[in-house]
């Protein structure tokens, strides 16, 4: 497949079919989910629950300028109230709910842009018209255009507005979901005492409550041999997790926790919590130039309740924050007043989906209206004088 205009490109559906020096050129080491590393990860380990498209643009000088990745995956809404107009966009009415199968430019399993890079080769615009001309090629894909859906643009923080925007001239409507709880780490946080002395007493008073209730559990990194031997239990404690979740975008594998471990070593952090011998939960998260974000979790809910498993992850991402002296730890979505209780903020996210039908397109923003973010109370946890 080829997209004509200008600039030209080539659409691949592995890494390994790129010409990986110039891939690696127009990254520069700005986004460890566009390295070469981990996209081959990715491949091995999810080839069968997953489709992914590559491409590199080029100038008229054969200069490389702008770097895209693309992933096919099923969106999955199993809300207890379903919207009567999904169904003119599924593909698959199910018991449990509806699937839609969704080619996205971004990654389906972290917040953030981080499906593109582009060079000061190409301006803002050419480049936004070149993503969306190959995601319209890939839509003409004989395995693709009978399955698909929506193509997805995800996730622009605040201040892309000026180039994210521009997807509206391409007929994409854009919404929001729910925000990524992000914590800011201070320079005066150099220990975990220091960063509870700077709460309240209330919210240092939780915090400690939930060290004591956790006093049984033991917190350890895993390597790549120690995930694969735990496979069958994580997976379990991963299942546990999502089936809690209304909808899902795409869901990662264990099998991936290990190749990800192997291929991005300190880069990705997985940590077990055990009680006793027993693996009753676990974290992980990608570490990248100062940013540590959080990733997936999975838990033993029945332990959770006298335990706060699940809290006791989250104080420890804190530590490996404090620990790697990180600027800023990304929570995530989901549980954001737990996660505002440990002084986490709010950070709108934004998204662009288009219908592949024209006309069926025009019904979209009534569908999007139905994933508006959650609404919660933001807990304040620090003291009056602390710079917030």
């Amino acid at each position: 497949m080829s997209v004509k205009s200008a600039y030209t490109s080539k659409i691949k559906k592995s890494i390994s079919e790129i010409n990986q020096k110039d891939w690696t050129e127009v990254v520069a080491n700005r986004n460890i989910y566009l390295s070469v590393a981990y996209l081959q990860s990715l491949e091995k380990s999810m080839n069968e629950d997953m489709t992914l498209f590559y491409s590199v643009v080029y100038d008229s000088d054969r200069k490389p300028v702008l770097v895209v990745a693309f992933q096919l995956v099923s969106f999955k809404y199993c809300g207890g109230n379903h919207p009567h107009i999904f169904k003119h966009f599924s593909n698959e009415k199910t018991e449990e709910g509806f699937n839609m199968k969704t080619l996205v430019c971004g990654n389906v399993f972290s917040d953030g842009e981080n499906g593109f890079l582009w060079n000061d080769g190409i301006s803002d615009a050419d480049a936004i018209e070149q993503m969306t001309k190959i995601a319209d090629e890939i839509k003409k894909d004989p395995s693709v255009k009978k399955q698909l859906s929506i193509i997805l643009f995800k996730e622009f923080f605040p201040g892309s507005e000026p180039y994210a925007d521009l997807l509206k001239d391409h007929s994409y409507k854009d919404f929001m979901i729910d925000v990524n709880m992000v914590l800011e780490m201070h320079d005066t946080w150099k220990t975990m005492d220091d960063y509870l002395e700077s709460m309240t007493t209330k919210f240092r008073t939780r915090a400690k409550g939930v060290f004591k209730k956790s006093a049984q559990l033991e917190l350890k990194s895993l390597s790549a041999k120690e995930i694969e031997e735990q496979h069958d239990r994580i997976n379990e404690l991963f299942s546990n997790v999502v089936a809690k979740s209304d909808y899902n975008l795409g869901t990662m594998m264990p099998d991936t926790f290990g190749a990800l471990k192997v291929s991005l070593g300190d880069h990705f952090s997985f940590r077990g919590i055990f009680l006793k011998e027993e693996l009753v939960g676990f974290s992980t998260s990608f570490i990248h130039k100062g940013i540590i974000e959080a990733n997936y979790v999975g838990m033993d809910y029945e332990h959770n309740k006298d335990m706060a498993i699940y809290q006791r992850l989250l104080y420890d991402y804190v530590e490996q924050a404090l620990a790697l002296n990180a600027k800023e730890l990304q929570l995530g979505r989901t549980s954001e007043l737990i996660k505002s209780c440990l002084g986490a903020k709010p950070v709108n996210m934004k998204l662009y989906a288009k219908h592949k039908k024209p006309v069926t397109n025009i019904l979209l923003s009534t569908v999007l209206s139905f994933l508006s973010p959650s609404k919660f109370e933001l807990r304040k946890p620090f003291k009056a004088n602390f710079p917030n």
